[in-house]
C-alpha cells in the first residue's frame, strides 16, 4: 500500500512551491503544446480586425485580444510557479487547452451572436486556474495570504462573465470590461493585500521576479504572434482573383515587416535578463500587451493592403499598418529599459532604444501620408530597418 500511495505521489504531485524554483529551467514540451493552442485563438481574434478595419473593428479587437493575453499570461504564470512534470500539471494543462479552444470556436463573433458560448468558455478556463490557485494555498499556508486574491477575483470573473449571458447587450460586455479590469489591476496591488510576514513577502517577491524560463515564453509568444503577420499577407494573396508581379512584390514586402519586427525585438531584448524588483517584472509582461497586440494588428492590416495591391488603399488600412508598427516598435523600446545592460551593452541600449523609438514615431507619421500600398510599404520597411543597421554598426564597434 505504501509502495503503491508513494506511486501515485510521484504522479499526482502537490503543486510546486513558488520558493523552490528550477534553476536553469528551460520551457517544456508541454508547454510549447499549451501555446500553440492560442494559435488559433489569436487567428479568430484577428481575422475580426482584419474583416473590419476601422476604428470599431480596432476597438472590439483591443477588448477581445486582453481577454486572450490574459488568458495566456496567468495560465502561462501558473505553469511557471508551480507546475510539475507530472500527471496532474498534464491533465489540467489540457483543460485549460480544452477550455481555450472552445474560445477560440466562438472568438469570430464572441461580440455578437456567439458572445453567450465565448463568455461560458471564458468561464470555464477560470474556473480550472481558480481551482490551481486555490490548491496551491491548501498544500502551501505560508503561499495561501498571496494566492487568495487571486481565487476571490478570479471567482468573481467567473460570476460576471457567466452572469453576463443573462443580461443584454451591451450591458453584457460592460460585465466582461469590470472583470478585465479587476484583473489586470491586481498584480499591481497584491503587495498591499499580502501580510507584512517576513517569509509570505520572500514568496511575494519570487512571485514577481521572472525566471529565464518565463522570459522565454513571452519571447516564444511573440513568435507565435509574428505568425499572424506572415498568414496575414497570405490570406491577402488569397483573397484576389489574380497574381502579378505588384501582388508578389507587397506579399514580399509584408514578409520583410515581419523579419524587421523579429530581428529588433530578439536581437535586443533576449539573452538579457530582467531587471529584478517588481516594477521590472509588471513593466516587462505588461508591455507584451501592446506588442503583442500591434504585432497581430500589423498581420491584420497587412491582409487588407495585399487586397489592394495596386488599387488605391484606404485611409484606415494605411493607418492601422502605420499604427501598429508605431505601437510595435514603442513598446520594444520601453522593454529595453526594463533589462539588464553592463558595460559597453549600456550604451548600445540607449542608443538603439532611441533608434527603435524614433522609427516608430515616423512608422506612425506614415499614416498622415496617402501612399499606396507598394510605396508605403518601401517606405515602412526602411524605416524598420534603421535600428537594425544602427544595431549591427554598434555591434561591430564593440569588436574593435
Amino acid at each position: 500500500m505504501s509502495l503503491l500511495r508513494r506511486t501515485f505521489r510521484s504522479w499526482w504531485q502537490v503543486p510546486r512551491r513558488a520558493s523552490d524554483p528550477i534553476d536553469h529551467r528551460t520551457v517544456s514540451f508541454l508547454e510549447l503544446f499549451y501555446d500553440l493552442v492560442y494559435v488559433m485563438l489569436i487567428a479568430e481574434v484577428a481575422h475580426v480586425l482584419a474583416s473590419h478595419a476601422d476604428l470599431a473593428g480596432l476597438g472590439r479587437y483591443v477588448f477581445l485580444f486582453l481577454i486572450v493575453w490574459w488568458a495566456w499570461l496567468n495560465g502561462t504564470l501558473y505553469h511557471d510557479l508551480h507546475g510539475n512534470n507530472d500527471i496532474r500539471t498534464r491533465l489540467f494543462t489540457f483543460l485549460q487547452m480544452g477550455t481555450v479552444v472552445a474560445m477560440a470556436i466562438f472568438a469570430h463573433d464572441a461580440l455578437g451572436e456567439t458572445s453567450v458560448g465565448f463568455a461560458l468558455s471564458y468561464a470555464a478556463f477560470l474556473a480550472v486556474l481558480t481551482y490551481l490557485w486555490w490548491r496551491t494555498g491548501v498544500h502551501d499556508p505560508v503561499h495561501r495570504p498571496l494566492s487568495r486574491p487571486y481565487v476571490i477575483t478570479f471567482l468573481i470573473s467567473i460570476a460576471l462573465f457567466a452572469g453576463s449571458v443573462f443580461v443584454p447587450v451591451p450591458w453584457r460586455f460592460y460585465l466582461w470590461g469590470v472583470s478585465l479590469l479587476l484583473s489586470l489591476v491586481l498584480p499591481s496591488i497584491s503587495g498591499m493585500l499580502t501580510p507584512d510576514d517576513p517569509e509570505v513577502q520572500a514568496q511575494h517577491d519570487q512571485a514577481f521576479t521572472l525566471s529565464a524560463s518565463l522570459e522565454e515564453r513571452f519571447a516564444l509568444f511573440t513568435i507565435i504572434v509574428l505568425g499572424e503577420v506572415i498568414v496575414g499577407g497570405i490570406r491577402g494573396v488569397q483573397e484576389l482573383e489574380r497574381l502579378d508581379w505588384t501582388i508578389g512584390l507587397t506579399a514580399l514586402l509584408g514578409m520583410v515587416v515581419a523579419i524587421g519586427i523579429w530581428w529588433v525585438y530578439f536581437d535586443f531584448l533576449t539573452h538579457r535578463h530582467v531587471r529584478t524588483g517588481r516594477t521590472s517584472a509588471l513593466t516587462w509582461s505588461y508591455l507584451h500587451l501592446p506588442l503583442t497586440m500591434s504585432i497581430a494588428a500589423t498581420g491584420a492590416a497587412l491582409f487588407n493592403v495585399t487586397a489592394h495591391a495596386g488599387e488605391p488603399l484606404p485611409g484606415e488600412v494605411r493607418w492601422l499598418l502605420a499604427g501598429a508598427v508605431a505601437v510595435a516598435f514603442t513598446s520594444i523600446a520601453l522593454l529595453l529599459r526594463s533589462v539588464q545592460s553592463v558595460g559597453e551593452y549600456r550604451t548600445i541600449h540607449r542608443i538603439g532604444g532611441l533608434t527603435i523609438l524614433g522609427a516608430g514615431i515616423v512608422a506612425g507619421l506614415l499614416g498622415f501620408t496617402t501612399l499606396e500600398s507598394i510605396p508605403l510599404l518601401l517606405v515602412l520597411v526602411a524605416v524598420m530597418l534603421a535600428p537594425v543597421a544602427a544595431g549591427l554598426w554598434m555591434w561591430l564597434k564593440t569588436l574593435d
